[in-house]
């Protein structure tokens, strides 16, 4: 039996890259060898990392859900998500894994079609939504995920409701921090879903106050951001990833939600200490001189490794 442990990401955003490639690098710490796919905004961040991986067919749900709702997402979305599967299929079948983790519910179809067995990591309750469509969707994915996978992992900042009945709650997950030697004021990072984040970084240097913008012309892209986030004074985003980074870190976050999920992850974390759901510029201006410093949170990447590691075990 192979000793190789696959690990795939999603494709919006590059945040998913971003804790599959710390859950991959904790199970290769382990004396496993990995193999990497997922593909979209985050595959860069994994070859900056000195990885490559399979590309399967991109799948841009929210874009196309924003842009035309259900018409545009069964027109669009539903071939591309089934080429997504096929091709997982297939990369499966050549890399030959003893076990998945993903944060990708196309790899956990492609797992599932396969009988492999799998991990799945994601923080996507459906309360979160207020559309019906939304809301369905969410419940479709998680229940298929409850039934199938080995165990389902929800990382979450907030504390209590809403959540994923049988989930297993863990912390929130975030790669390793290593010291940075600079300082870092404001960092701001953008999402694909996001403000003007130009007309935001000026506004806050018309304020004195020294900007970073992730993505900037004079920003290179690096291994990670862990570093200049635990090293910032607050960071200003839109994703759940930032806010799950932000978390470990002890770093004050405010938080532009702009898509349903980033507004449901708003709501949720909205009376944790430390963490700012905004709306506007002006609420950015009035918050940076009383924002409060949070407690650091536990690192989920260890549960989501160990988890993996407890069910190779059993597969020996």
């Amino acid at each position: 039996m192979s000793e190789t442990v696959a690990v795939a990401h999603y494709c919006e955003g590059a945040g998913h890259a971003t804790r599959m490639l710390a859950v991959a690098e904790g199970i290769a710490a382990a004396g496993y060898e990995t193999t990497l796919a997922g593909g979209g905004p985050g595959k860069a961040f994994v070859e900056c990392n000195g990885y490559s991986e399979y590309e399967p067919p991109g799948v841009d749900f929210i874009r196309g859900y924003q842009r035309g709702n259900l018409l545009v997402v069964l027109k669009e979305c539903m071939p591309n998500i089934f080429g997504r599967v096929r091709e997982y299929v297939s990369w499966l079948r050549e890399e030959e894994p003893v076990l998945l983790v993903t944060d990708d519910l196309s790899a956990a179809i492609a797992a599932t079609i396969d009988s492999m067995p799998y991990y799945y990591v994601t923080h996507d309750p459906a309360a979160f939504y207020t559309t019906t469509v939304e809301r369905t969707a969410a419940w479709a994915r998680n229940r298929f995920a409850l039934q199938t996978a080995e165990s389902f992992l929800l990382p979450k900042v907030w504390s209590g409701v809403p959540t994923i009945p049988s989930a297993v709650e863990i912390p929130p997950i975030a790669p390793a921090s290593e010291g940075l030697d600079e300082s870092v004021d404001v960092l701001v990072v953008p999402s694909a879903f996001t403000i003007d984040q130009n007309r935001l970084a000026s506004v806050l240097e018309r304020k004195g106050r020294d900007v970073t913008l992730v993505g900037g012309e004079n920003w290179e892209i690096q291994e990670s951001l862990q570093p200049y986030i635990a090293a910032a004074n607050v960071v200003i985003c839109s994703g759940y990833s930032t806010v799950m980074e932000a978390a470990v870190a002890g770093t004050p976050c405010i938080l532009f939600p702009e898509t349903s999920e980033q507004r449901g992850v708003a709501e949720a974390i909205s009376s944790e200490r430390g963490f700012y759901p905004v709306d506007t510029v002006a609420e950015v201006e009035r918050l940076l001189d009383r924002i409060e410093v949070p407690k650091p949170h536990e690192n989920g990447t260890r549960n989501v490794v160990d988890a993996a590691l407890d069910g190779l075990s059993v597969l020996r």
